[in-house]
């Protein structure tokens, strides 16, 4: 499935954008035609880790479990889901790609 987006991708850079380094994006539908898959993904991911934790949460407020540290569990098992994920990306997503040193573009 990525070489469906990849291939247009990379003719189209060669074709019309292919000066020196291609980290610049500086025709806005070429850069779309491979950046869209890649929100969709982080988008499925953002919702199959928020369904993920509401069944954990779920877990630990049930009466089954009995153990003090569940919530200490709980934030563990979130934030590996985290990177797992890509959940981080949701924040980038669509800014911090642009040209300059803003600081959104520094932190990613």
């Amino acid at each position: 499935v990525p070489v469906l987006f990849v291939v247009p991708w990379v003719v189209l850079r060669y074709l019309y954008e292919n000066e020196g380094c291609w980290e610049r994006n500086e025709k806005a539908p070429v850069w779309w035609l491979i950046r869209c898959p890649i929100l969709v993904a982080v988008a499925v991911n953002f919702v199959v880790f928020v369904r993920i934790v509401r069944i954990l949460v779920a877990k630990v407020r049930a009466h089954q479990v009995s153990r003090g540290d569940t919530r200490l569990r709980l934030a563990r098992s979130t934030l590996t889901l985290i990177p797992l994920l890509g959940v981080h990306e949701v924040v980038f997503a669509l800014a911090g790609e642009g040209e300059g040193g803003g600081g959104l573009r520094l932190a990613r």
